[in-house]
């Protein structure tokens, strides 16, 4: 069974519209049921993240998200994850970073718009 690009359009509309959602980064990967390490450290705090109109199946950012200034050593960013709340809530997306990033004091990590995109598999 499978759901048209329509049908895929949709529900990312319907995902984006019962935001806002929050961008974490995480030192050891989520997996389905939660999990993981999210990054922990003085100056971390999840990010406020907006996307574009979904096309095809897929939607991506549509502004950058920037992370505070790292105090301290954050670790190795290896996954991001988006929740639905600043701090706590669920976590409702997930994924890999294509080249994870050692953080350290004195480090900002800048995602540029449209370089996190959320696909419908």
């Amino acid at each position: 069974m499978s759901l048209t690009n329509y049908g895929e359009d949709k529900l990312l509309t319907l995902f984006k519209d019962a935001g806002p959602y929050y961008l974490a980064l995480f030192t050891v990967a989520p997996g389905e049921e939660g999990g993981g390490a999210e990054v922990s450290g003085a100056s971390y705090a999840r990010q406020q993240v907006s996307f574009g109109n979904p096309s095809s199946g897929s939607m991506a950012t549509s502004a950058a998200v920037e992370f505070p200034t790292a105090t301290e050593s954050w670790g190795t960013a290896v996954s991001w994850g988006l929740f639905d709340a600043e701090e706590g809530g669920n976590l409702v997306w997930y994924g890999a970073i294509t080249t994870p990033k050692e953080l350290l004091a004195g480090d900002i990590y800048r995602i540029n718009t449209g370089n996190l995109t959320l696909i419908m598999d």
